[in-house]
């Protein structure tokens, strides 16, 4: 009794007959829509699509792919799992499959390379599958040649989740040292990610090029692991470091590790020493101090690798945008200030 309760008082879910009476079509019109919008006239479209935002639609998928004998689930497939690994990126993606009618599940790639190659082949002669959007690059051999299931390699992660491409762009790090000396700082220290990922690397090369060109002085540069105990052991060096005023961290976490062992120090951000981190994560803006960071649109990376896949399973033509990161933005908050006395 207590359930039908409940289930009387949960208001219930929009059909596809709701949907068609509130859009003033029928019901085989919004089963065309669902299918393929692109065979309705944009007045119809137009009417359709605002009639299922206004009742929330959420199409059964399952009972459509029996129907229409077309699967309805997309497989991301990403490199084996990593702590640092992008979630940013499968929440865009994620977000643009679903408002498209698609499931996403995730595989994690793991192994050899040939295991790899065998794990792809397989998933690319699923015939529950509608496409494949991979994070991975495409293994030697062209697997999946012939295959009727879509690929699509979004090309920003190598085999061991390292950033390449515009994700690894290190170029913010000019604007980050030129924004910190025109608040006076001139003695910098550089906590760089570890030298085998291209994103550390490069941006260790724009720190130490922009250093030079502006006749500033970097007081040294030590490489961690990405992790906050690492920032935090590069924090012990830079407080042991006189004179530092700046210190450009390559990602968020270690910025976290590097102003705990000031703090520790009794060393204020920014008081005596600015802090600029890198990558925008959630938790940045909440810190004590609110950190200073590069904001990377990786949603947007995985909304559009999302609708270049979907586009290519409709044979849609591909949207327009390329699959690259949008430019990076810095953000200034609480950790970074001018320099003082």
């Amino acid at each position: 009794m207590v359930q039908d309760a409940f289930e009387q008082g949960r208001p219930k879910a929009a059909t596809i007959y709701d949907v068609a009476a509130l859009a003033g079509v029928s019901h085989q019109t919004v089963s065309r829509y669902l299918k393929d919008r692109n065979t309705l006239k944009p007045s119809t479209l137009e009417r359709v699509e605002k009639a299922l935002a206004e009742l929330d639609y959420t199409p059964n998928l399952a009972a459509r792919s029996l129907r229409s004998r077309e699967p309805y689930r997309v497989v991301v497939v990403v490199p084996e799992a990593s702590l640092y690994f992008p979630s940013r990126v499968l929440k865009g993606a994620a977000a643009t499959a679903h408002g498209n009618g698609y499931r996403v599940d995730v595989v994690s790639m793991e192994g050899t390379a040939e295991a790899r190659s065998k794990q792809l082949n397989s998933l690319l002669s699923g015939e529950d599958i509608a496409g494949i959007l991979s994070f991975v690059p495409r293994p030697d051999g062209d697997p999946g040649a012939g295959s009727r299931v879509p690929l699509v390699v979004a090309g920003e992660y190598d085999n061991r989740m390292r950033a390449l491409g515009s994700i690894a762009d290190g170029s913010p790090a000019a604007s980050i040292v030129k924004h910190l000396a025109a608040l006076g700082h001139r003695n910098f220290f550089h906590v760089a990610g570890p030298d085998g990922w291209p994103s550390a690397r490069n941006r260790h090369q724009v720190y130490e090029e922009t250093i030079a060109a502006l006749g500033l002085n970097s007081l040294g540069v030590v490489a961690g692991d990405w992790s906050p105990a690492s920032g935090y052991a590069a924090g012990q060096v830079v407080v042991a470091t006189t004179d530092v005023t700046a210190v450009v961290v390559a990602n968020d976490q270690m910025a976290v590790g590097v102003i705990r062992a000031l703090h520790e120090h009794g060393i204020p951000v920014p008081g005596r020493v600015s802090v600029f981190g890198w990558d925008d994560t959630p938790e940045s803006k909440y810190q004590v101090p609110s950190l200073s960071t590069v904001h990377m649109d990786l949603e947007q990376l995985g909304a559009r690798s999302m609708a270049e896949l979907i586009a290519r399973i409709r044979g849609e033509q591909s949207p327009a945008d390329p699959l690259e990161l949008p430019p990076m933005e810095l953000i200034f908050r609480e950790s970074t200030g001018p320099v003082r006395a």
